[in-house]
């Protein structure tokens, strides 16, 4: 399986012979090329020359090759209504072709102007200079001192904001084509450092797919016969899979090793389901919540227990901060706790706006946002003073969805948040932020998606997967994201 993820493609370039043709002389020794290079280098002038000729070709707009028939034909700027514009006077008519070709060059110039990032850094000075020089009394341009690659950063910055009214998206191949799941889809994700993904249900069947977005090939498949699987992840850094469904143990897959492990339970947890659980993002603990408001916190390493933590009512949702610092609970009594994982202390809670009992909880990888989902379908969008305030008020309430939030994820910028439900068909919607306005192009009620029983973003959110009821797993491209 290892070598499936990690398989690097080879490509080897064929080596040829150096030849260079001078005149009627053929020179295939690197010795006599260096010297005709010398003898080149030799009879030309200086390098102060060399230089300023280089700059003479910078500042020279003509081209490199002319051609003197150009003289000899004649253009009518009257013939055309879209030649017209290219007249310098109303009565002018007939002109030679270099006078043609000048003069669409002028046109197209005007029209799209040369941006000031692709001038040349040193003709961008000495137009300064000469400006400096053109009279005293005029204020002097300030020369951007900045590097070019930093003004690029700075646009592709800019190119990189979706926009709130279209979100651009391409139906692709079903991620499972090749093999449909024969039950309800509970679980998909993507591998976090391959172009992978995994799909599990209650066929008590993990199977994993590599996305090409056209053919999608199985690349393996197990079974796991006494656990319907209620929910599956990869570990952080994808070396393992956490399978566990309405059972007290649970189920690791090895990917590197191929194997399959059975944990018999956690040691003084009592509770017969294990489904609802939550990876750490640094890999080092496992989250199960348990009956009662708790809180069963596990090492990832030895998949043994660590500690408790309690909150009022029953947990319903929990996530991670993004260093792994903090974790987040909600619970029945609509209260939001904040844990400190290194103390085992609750830091800060609040309550959610309008109470209408949480389901779902989700936290943006920077921190920015949280987003509480209820019962009734409403997701309450707060920012990172939530955890400052005693009682916040949400930036948003959006109430595109009718029925209870099951599943709830910001993509990897939080640009992007998904919002879920199975009660009812084509129950998703894709939130823009920071204007917390729903997409209104896409998904809408002719895109075929059935009964939504899960979705995940791909690490650079160049995919969409959605698993439904009828056990396939589609694939949308986002097209703003780069696929890998």
């Amino acid at each position: 399986m290892s070598q499936l993820l990690n398989k690097n493609l080879l490509n080897t370039e064929p080596s040829y012979d150096i030849l260079v043709e001078i005149d009627n002389f053929r020179v295939s020794d690197t010795e006599e090329i260096e010297d005709v290079q010398n003898q080149i280098v030799e009879e030309g002038s200086d390098t102060k020359k060399t230089e300023n000729a280089q700059n003479q070709i910078i500042e020279d707009p003509t081209g490199a090759w002319e051609d003197s028939d150009d003289e000899k034909v004649c253009v009518s700027l009257q013939s055309k209504s879209m030649l017209k514009k290219l007249r310098k006077n109303e009565d002018e008519d007939v002109i030679s072709g270099d006078q043609y070709e000048k003069r669409l060059r002028q046109q197209f110039e005007k029209l799209y102007p040369t941006p000031n990032w692709a001038t040349v850094p040193s003709k961008r000075k000495r137009q300064t200079q000469d400006n400096s020089d053109s009279s005293d009394d005029e204020p002097l341009e300030v020369l951007d001192i900045r590097n070019e690659s930093d003004t690029l950063n700075e646009l592709d910055t800019v190119k990189k904001l979706i926009s709130k009214k279209k979100l651009e998206v391409t139906k692709m191949k079903h991620v499972n084509q090749q093999a449909y799941s024969q039950s309800v889809i509970q679980s998909i994700a993507f591998h976090p450092n391959a172009q992978v993904a995994m799909t599990a249900g209650l066929d008590k069947t993990i199977r994993l797919f590599q996305i090409d977005g056209k053919i999608n090939p199985k690349i393996q498949s197990f079974v796991l016969k006494d656990l319907p699987i209620y929910r599956a992840a990869f570990n952080p850094n994808g070396t393992e899979i956490i399978a566990a469904g309405q059972k007290k143990y649970f189920y690791i897959f090895n990917i590197e090793a191929g194997s399959i492990n059975k944990s018999n339970g956690i040691y003084g947890f009592r509770d017969k389901s294990l489904e609802n659980f939550s990876i750490s993002p640094c890999g080092q603990y496992i989250v199960f919540a348990g009956s009662s408001g708790y809180l069963v916190l596990v090492s990832n390493r030895t998949k043994q227990w660590v500690a408790n933590m309690k909150m009022n009512g029953t947990v319903t949702s929990i996530d991670w901060s993004g260093d792994s610092r903090y974790l987040y609970s909600v619970g029945s009594d609509a209260e939001v706790y904040q844990w400190d994982v290194n103390t085992r202390r609750c830091v800060h809670r609040f309550r959610d706006d309008g109470g209408f009992k949480p389901m779902k909880i989700s936290v943006s990888k920077n921190g920015q946002y949280f987003a509480i989902g209820s019962n009734s379908g409403i997701v309450n969008v707060y920012d990172e003073t939530c955890l400052v305030l005693p009682n916040p008020k949400p930036l948003r309430s959006i109430m595109n969805l009718t029925t209870s939030v099951h599943d709830m994820k910001f993509n990897h910028d939080a640009q992007i948040l998904g919002i879920s439900s199975h009660s009812k068909k084509n129950q998703l919607k894709m939130v823009h932020l920071p204007s917390l306005n729903v997409f209104p192009n896409w998904p809408n009620n002719l895109t075929p998606l059935n009964y939504v029983q899960c979705f995940d973003f791909s690490p650079a959110s160049g995919y969409i997967a959605i698993g439904n009821d009828k056990g396939k797993a589609l694939l949308y491209k986002l097209r703003h994201y780069p696929v890998a």
